[in-house]
């Protein structure tokens, strides 16, 4: 038995800033360099795509990406500097705040669940 943990960003107004999805999207457009190719890489469509990313932007109140229209090696879609820290940090969050429910599952929980003891 394990525990599942889900966690998010949302502003004072309890919108979704940033999250697991976000997250996706962002390894997606890095990893390709192009936000058409995050799409079809994550099976959205690009509009669905482009929306959650300027959402989580104008939320946040920084620019994730910066696109390059034209042909050649300055062409693309590539992440910020904010947008490749984030992914970092969010990545060293998310591992810490698993490794603490871990541990709190295995203190208060993993006994009393997978005990034999019926009562």
């Amino acid at each position: 038995m394990r525990i599942r943990t889900s966690i998010w960003i949302e502003d004072g107004d309890g919108k979704v800033v940033y999250g697991l999805g976000r997250h996706r999207i962002l390894q997606a457009i890095r990893d390709s360099g192009s936000i058409k190719a995050a799409a079809e890489r994550l099976g959205i469509s690009y509009r669905g795509l482009w929306g959650r990313l300027r959402l989580s932007e104008r939320r946040l109140g920084l620019s994730l990406v910066d696109s390059k229209v034209g042909r050649g090696a300055d062409a693309g879609t590539r992440l910020t500097a904010r947008g490749l820290a984030l992914l970092d940090q969010y990545e060293a969050a998310m591992k810490e705040i698993f490794a603490a429910s871990d541990q709190a599952f295995a203190s208060h929980l993993r006994g009393l669940l997978e005990s034999d003891d019926p009562d």
